[in-house]
């Protein structure tokens, strides 16, 4: 059992000190608070919403006096303006496209960030292979300048600039150390249980694969997740504008149907009292003083007396009901400008959207523009390296040279100063196609794990 747990913790172990890949950092993508939090907000507007026809129901009650004796309930329903559901719907469907296209552009900021920050590593890496060339080339011309020291060939202005080229180099390579190092840190925060970075170029598009990635150009639409959030944006606006208007179309304010309850045990009311009167039973216990009082009705026959007296409900069942309506009088109000209100928002937010789209397409364009014409450039320099680098060329180059070192030296760093010059330029290049991915949504979709070679297609 012992060795069963040592085993698992072995192999724990040794997952938690895999090195970092390509497929690791993008997946860090999804642990990220902010993801997490956009993808609950988008699932939060997908659930399907119930639109009622009413704003508001209400179960009123009046008590009418305080002997408890009669009591009104009422059901009231206050009904939705004209045109209010529908909007109410249109503005569902805005908030819920606005709240995935803002999943998309979330998804797409915490890859960009990531994709970034490995371009960088790998590239980094790359010009500190070539700087540790060019220092070994540099190195080797500072001997061969030693070695010529006294003789007439020799030049001290070339081994001072040698010298200066060398701790210029050097510094360099300090540099591209500690960038890389930076770099390795910025890392850890997004995948912090990995040992070593294994981020290669073989994950990125070549130069070639960009290049026919983009020769036809990139067409903007509602597909890009900028877009689709400005079109989010739009609607959403424009329904709001909807709902405040059909707001105004309240002409029903309220319907309502209701039960008067009446108690007869407790229901008592005042009466004028006569002599015929107080010889029913209903009366018989104000018979006594009435006599006394109109002297048996012979000396005052007209004499009358204001008694609380039992009353009864008689009404008929139907009566016991009724019904409550409230009508809006529009031609009385002041709202008579919300037509055009909705009509400036929804002009408003149509060019906002407009705008959006246009600066979305020029920036689109001018990426696109600088990514072919920085990889022609680099192209430029890549033949020239790789011209220098032909053996026959060296070959013909060293019989034209009468093998003088210092002149092969400076036609291989001549080589490495190209490719320096053309790695450079390709971080340039990836960082406008990683700007242009973002634009164009690659870096948003979930159906594909590697967006540099898949996301633009």
């Amino acid at each position: 059992m012992k060795n069963v747990t040592l085993i698992s913790l072995a192999l724990s172990a040794a997952a938690i000190a895999s090195p970092l890949t390509w497929e690791r950092l993008v997946e860090s993508a999804k642990t990220d608070p902010r993801y997490e939090s956009a993808e609950k907000r988008a699932e939060a507007t997908a659930t399907p919403r119930n639109l009622k026809l009413w704003d508001k129901i209400e179960l009123r009650y009046q008590l009418d006096g305080f002997s408890f004796a009669k009591h009104d309930f009422e059901l009231r329903v206050t009904p939705q303006a004209f045109g209010e559901r529908a909007a109410d719907k249109a503005h569902y469907e805005a908030a819920k496209n606005y709240q995935q296209a803002s999943f998309a552009v979330e998804r797409s900021i915490l890859l960009y960030d990531r994709y970034e920050r490995g371009v960088r590593y790998v590239m980094r890496k790359k010009i500190n292979e070539i700087n540790k060339q060019l220092l070994q080339v540099n190195s080797d011309r500072i001997e061969v300048l030693h070695l010529k020291a006294g003789s007439a060939s020799f030049s001290a202005e070339d081994l001072m600039t040698s010298l200066e080229k060398n701790a210029s180099l050097k510094s360099n390579l300090l540099s591209d150390s500690t960038a890389l190092r930076d770099a390795e840190l910025k890392l850890k925060i997004w995948v912090p249980d990995f040992e070593g970075v294994d981020l290669d170029s073989t994950f990125m598009p070549s130069m070639d694969e960009l290049a026919e990635f983009l020769k036809n150009g990139v067409t903007v639409d509602e597909n890009f997740p900028l877009v689709a959030l400005a079109k989010g944006k739009r609607d959403s606006d424009i329904s709001k504008a909807q709902q405040d208007a059909s707001k105004d179309r309240d002409y029903i304010s309220h319907v309502g149907i209701g039960y008067s309850l009446q108690i007869e045990s407790l229901m008592e009311k005042y009466k004028e009292l006569n002599c015929s009167d107080v010889l029913k039973p209903e009366y018989a216990k104000y018979k006594d003083e009435f006599m006394r009082n109109s002297g048996d009705c012979i000396a005052d026959p007209y004499y009358t007396s204001r008694k609380l007296v039992a009353d009864q409900d008689n009404r008929k069942t139907a009566d016991k009901f009724f019904v409550n309506l409230a009508f809006r009088l529009p031609f009385f109000d002041s709202n008579k400008d919300a037509s055009l209100r909705e009509q400036i928002e929804k002009l408003d937010a149509e060019s906002k959207y407009l705008d959006d789209v246009r600066e979305i397409n020029q920036k689109v364009a001018r990426l696109t523009e600088e990514v072919l014409t920085l990889i022609d450039q680099w192209k430029v320099l890549k033949d020239y390296a790789e011209q220098v680098n032909a053996s026959g060329f060296m070959e013909q180059f060293a019989r034209n040279a009468g093998s003088d070192p210092l002149l092969l030296l400076r036609a291989r760093e001549s080589a490495l100063e190209s490719d320096l010059k053309a790695a450079k330029l390709e971080y340039d290049i990836y960082a406008r196609y990683l700007a242009l991915l973002d634009y164009a949504g690659g870096l948003a979709r979930q159906d594909v794990t590697n967006h540099l070679r898949e996301g633009i297609r």
